[in-house]
């Protein structure tokens, strides 16, 4: 028996070597794919943790703690922190601030010691020098404020509270500013250096906040005094991690919160752990699992291929070994022993197509991660062989082998049966059958829910592979009528050449034989192509709803004036303040996954800001620009007035962005003198809108009358203003006069609470309602409307709201219930209720001419549109997928022009004698030739085009239900297929050449071998 198969393996060596090539393909494509989700996925996986330092930092909180504990408890926070990225190494730094302590000039103001790690690094000195023993360091904002200077000393008075410490002198070293990036919107004044209305005061009247006075973190601690919030931040060195200890670490950080509160016991009265680090790897995770579906599903196509390939050569092989299985039959070879041969056959060439494959997989995988967009994605590797390559590549070539077997053991009258696939796939029903089948995974995969998830489930798998074989199993049974109706038409040519090839088209059933392999070869090709486009279609269209608009900078802290002017300067194009952040809608702010979102932006430019397919009616339109008081650079105000309390007077003033910012000033006595107001002279040209006066404390009798009058060297404007009325004000009025703004009211003292007596006017009145829109899913949670009103509430500012129409999502709150607005009326809505804080929270590029300057401004995280685009097309969790779509698009191509040159040798081989006849009867070998080329090209093109309709209906079909966000849920927008016209006609311009050559060369080849020596031996 083994010299049986030598002897024929060397005679049938070609046929061998064809079917050895279709099984190393397949298993090349296989053990390629198997890297690509195994080994490339594990290693993005890493990359990606390794590429977001942010989402590795690990923050521990304490609050309340005794002055005796502070120290102890800054230790065992350390130490927690350290175990819980262990093994990670890690840095760490810490911060502290005291509770309040009472500041000399009045019991209304109020101060506080800060302990800051690194104080260099997220600070700047303006004068003197870093603090040492006994010394502090203030912002230039509290230096301003205080009157103090280099050397000045500051005696804090004793903590507020109860057995407060005893008060503390200290020398000031050095005025600071804070640095952006540097943790300042953690600090209790979020680093303004003072707030007329502190969050943490400790006295149920209103206070003013002044600090921090900084001094060494160690000398705080150990200072004996008291200390309001402790903050630990851990950085872990993720820069090489692997996939062990990022597993380990993400459990260890779910138990911190835990272990803290253990180790800390009743030494703190509130602690607690955050990091966004478990999140984030559950992210990489989500979107590992769903690159990992999307390859499995491409690699489903391509074992079809591979199989079908692979039958339509072992068919051919068993039909050109009929008469030899005919001879061993009649010699008493039995079924068992034909099975022993075959399966000893298929066992050698899937063996040796291992031993190839394994090598030519771990190549081509490190040739795929040395070209984007795996190595842009930092996914570059050698060549290697992993457990998972070898388990994919032997039970695939298994499994071929096995299908080769059947094919060889069948009986002898299958083998000669000569019916194409077709006529197998028609009189079995077969293709029908799987048109069912493909209906129902279309239709599952249509009703999977919107947040169904990043799991790789069949439905997702299987449906795109069963689409484009029903798809191309039917396309078999639309070829015949049409080849017939050809047949016809070429019955009226006087030519031979014509009537020949399209007869023998028409009614040999052997020319469909590689029909199912060419059409599905052709649709897996085209539909790689479409679904790339239309997943990287979709991907920038999400990134245009996620961001919002071309380019963003989310600010750390405050908003102030001139960093309108800088973005532009740095960026171009049109630039805009812009609020983002939750609100509250009537008595609920949302469930903790779905708190409604505010985004208001100048609506005047929001044609030129927008992006996402944003549009917004007229309805929405902003009214006319508030005027104000247009002042000139660095014009100092001067506030004077009568009044039986002194005020706090903020000045509200809007630059050439429409950023409209508020300057406190210090506490101004109402004697009659006129008190400048030197920290509230813009720095450049700006126009007052608002001011405010605040009565401090409370008076002995029930209401005063309160006058006072603002001047302003030098401003210009329109007279007409509103003064706004409050809870406990009577009769507010405002006059405007030239340069001056006079403010009267009578003050009433029933309420305690110093912010019901707020006197506020200002250039505009108020809006009453803010037109807004909303998205879709907030009006279908509230059943609202156009028409509809809303109860906003931004921090603890009411707005009333309208509804003037529903879109389908708020650009940079994709798929959230949010609302858009602008940002003039609501900024003139929240001035009108007393809350003059700027809500700004970012600023908005439209068209900038460069983004790379913005981050040198330091103003806060930098978002564009086309780094959120590569981020979703090309990161590395991601990257995998476009790579796989890549290869199979290659391996179709590979398996399609190899199934025609197999088809066309094996047919042309079989007709030899056919063709020595037609020599015989005097037909020029250029004529027979002709003939012969035309009969496949009248089966091959058609099969191509059809393949490509097949590829076209599954891009329409499926490609749209298999694209899902970075977390798994419904995209927003939804993926609408998408057709590269261009790159589709490239690809059947390409497999229409190659396979033109192939048949030309092919039937050139055996034509010349077809003469009249064939004749003479077969008579």
């Amino acid at each position: 028996m083994l010299s049986l198969l030598l002897r024929r393996a060397r005679a049938q060596w070609s046929l061998l070597l064809s079917l050895l090539a279709v099984l190393t393909v397949g298993a090349t494509f296989l053990g390629t794919c198997a890297l690509l989700v195994t080994r490339t996925s594990d290693r993005a996986f890493e990359v990606a943790v390794r590429d977001d330092p942010e989402a590795a930092e690990v923050v521990a909180y304490t609050a309340t703690i005794a002055a005796g504990d502070a120290a102890s408890v800054a230790v065992d926070t350390r130490r927690v922190l350290v175990s819980a990225v262990a093994p990670f190494e890690v840095t760490t730094a810490a911060r502290a601030s005291s509770v309040m302590r009472a500041l000399p000039g009045g019991g209304d103001r109020e101060a506080y010691l800060s302990g800051i790690e690194d104080l260099d690094s997220r600070a700047s000195l303006v004068s003197g020098g870093w603090p040492r023993k006994g010394q502090a360091a203030v912002l230039e904002s509290t230096a301003r404020l205080l009157g103090l200077s280099v050397g000045s000393r500051v005696t804090l008075g004793e903590e507020l509270g109860v057995g407060g410490a005893p008060p503390v002198t200290v020398t000031v070293s050095g005025i600071v500013r804070p640095l952006p990036g540097g943790g300042w919107d953690r600090d209790p004044l979020r680093g303004k250096g003072f707030d007329a209305d502190p969050p943490n005061a400790t006295s149920a009247r209103k206070v003013q906040a002044y600090g921090p006075f900084i001094v060494g973190l160690d000398a705080l601690l150990t200072s004996g005094s008291a200390i309001e919030r402790l903050e630990i931040v851990a950085h872990p060195d993720l820069s090489a991690p692997n996939t062990r200890d990022l597993n380990a670490i993400a459990s260890t950080l779910g138990e911190a919160d835990r272990r803290l509160s253990g180790a800390l016991a009743d030494r703190v009265q509130i602690e607690r752990v955050s990091s966004p680090l478990p999140q984030t790897l559950a992210d990489a995770r989500a979107q590992q699992r769903l690159t990992t579906a999307a390859v499995l599903a491409l690699t489903l196509i391509g074992v079809l291929l591979t199989a079908i390939a692979l039958t339509l050569a072992g068919r051919l092989a068993a039909s050109s070994r009929t008469e030899e299985a005919s001879l061993l039959s009649a010699m008493g070879t039995g079924r068992g022993q034909f099975a022993v041969v075959a399966a000893a056959e298929a066992l050698a060439l899937a063996g040796l197509a291992a031993l190839l494959s394994i090598p030519a997989s771990s190549a081509l995988h490190s040739l795929l991660t040395r070209v984007p967009p795996l190595s842009a994605a930092g996914l570059t590797t050698g060549p290697a062989v992993t457990l998972a390559q070898l388990l994919a590549v032997g039970a695939g070539v298994l499994l071929l082998a096995i299908l080769l077997v059947g094919l060889a053991i069948r009986p002898a009258a299958a083998v000669g049966d000569r019916r194409g696939r077709r006529e197998l796939l028609a009189r079995s029903g077969a293709d029908v059958l799987l048109a069912a089948l493909a209906a129902v995974g279309w239709w599952q995969l249509r009703a999977q829910p919107p947040d169904a998830g990043s799991r790789a489930d069949v439905v997702r798998v299987v449906a795109p592979a069963l689409l484009l074989t029903a798809g191309a199993a039917l396309a078999l049974r639309l070829l015949p009528p049409v080849l017939r109706y050809a047949e016809r038409l070429a019955d009226r040519s006087r030519g031979l050449v014509l009537p020949l090839a399209v007869v023998q088209a028409a009614r040999r059933r052997q020319a469909f034989a590689a029909g199912l392999l060419i059409a599905l070869g052709c649709g897996a090709a085209t539909f790689g192509l479409a679904y790339d486009a239309t997943w990287r279609a979709s991907q920038h269209d999400q990134a245009d709803v996620a961001v919002g608009t071309d380019a963003v900078v989310t600010l750390d802290g405050p908003a102030t004036p001139g960093q309108g002017a800088a973005v532009a300067a740095a960026a171009g194009g049109t630039v805009s303040p812009v609020t983002r952040g939750p609100v509250v809608i009537g008595q609920s702010a949302g469930g903790p996954t779905a708190v409604p979102q505010l985004l208001a932006l100048d609506l005047t430019h929001a044609r030129e800001l927008l992006r996402g397919r944003a549009t917004v009616s007229a309805g929405l339109a902003p009214g006319s620009r508030a005027d104000g008081l247009a002042v000139p650079a660095k014009a100092v105000p001067a506030l004077a007035g009568r009044g039986p309390l002194p005020v706090v007077p903020r000045l509200v003033f809007e630059d050439g962005t429409g950023l409209r910012t508020a300057c406190t000033g210090p506490e101004t006595p109402l004697d009659g003198r006129a008190h400048r107001l030197a920290g509230c002279a813009p720095a450049a040209a700006a126009r007052l809108v608002a001011v405010a006066l605040q009565p401090v404390g409370v008076a002995d009798e029930a209401e005063g009358a309160v006058e006072a009058t603002l001047t302003v060297p030098g401003a210009t404007g329109p007279s007409s203003w509103t003064a706004h009325q409050a809870a406990q004000l009577a009769s507010p009025a405002v006059t405007v006069t030239g340069d001056r703004v006079r403010l009267r009211a009578v003050v009433q003292f029933a309420d305690p609470y110093d912010g019901a007596r707020q006197l506020v006017a200002s250039s505009f009145p108020d809006p009453r309602e803010v037109p807004v829109a909303v998205s879709q899913r907030l009006a279908d949670d509230l059943h609202a409307g156009p028409g509809s009103t809303l109860s906003l509430s931004y921090g603890n500012t009411p707005v009333p709201a309208r509804v003037t129409e529903v879109i389908p999502t708020v650009p940079s709150a994709p798929g959230a219930p949010a609302v858009l607005a602008d940002l003039d009326l609501l900024s003139r809505a929240l001035i009108s209720h007393g809350d003059l804080e700027s809500p700004v929270t970012a600023w908005w590029i439209g068209d900038p001419a460069r983004t790379s300057t913005l981050e040198a401004l330091g103003l806060g995280p930098v978002t564009t549109r086309a780094g959120e685009a590569a981020r979703l097309t090309g990161s590395p969790v991601r990257a995998a997928q476009p790579a796989a779509m890549r290869l199979l698009v290659a391996a179709a191509v590979v398996l399609l022009l190899g199934g025609v040159l197999l088809h066309v040798a094996s047919d042309l081989r079989d007709r030899a004698l056919e063709v020595a006849r037609l020599r015989g009867l005097g037909v020029s070998r250029r004529e027979i030739r002709a003939a012969l080329f035309g009969e496949h090209a009248g089966v091959i093109l058609p099969l191509l085009l059809c393949g490509a309709a097949v590829g076209a209906l599954a891009t329409w079909g499926v490609a749209p239900l298999m694209i899902r966000s970075d977390t798994g849920a419904q995209p927003v927008p939804a993926a609408a297929a998408h057709w590269p016209w261009g790159r589709e006609a490239l690809l059947l311009g390409f497999l229409t050449v190659a396979a033109g050559i192939v048949v030309t060369v092919t039937v050139a080849v055996q034509a010349r071998r077809a003469d009249a020596a064939h004749l003479r031996v077969a008579s």
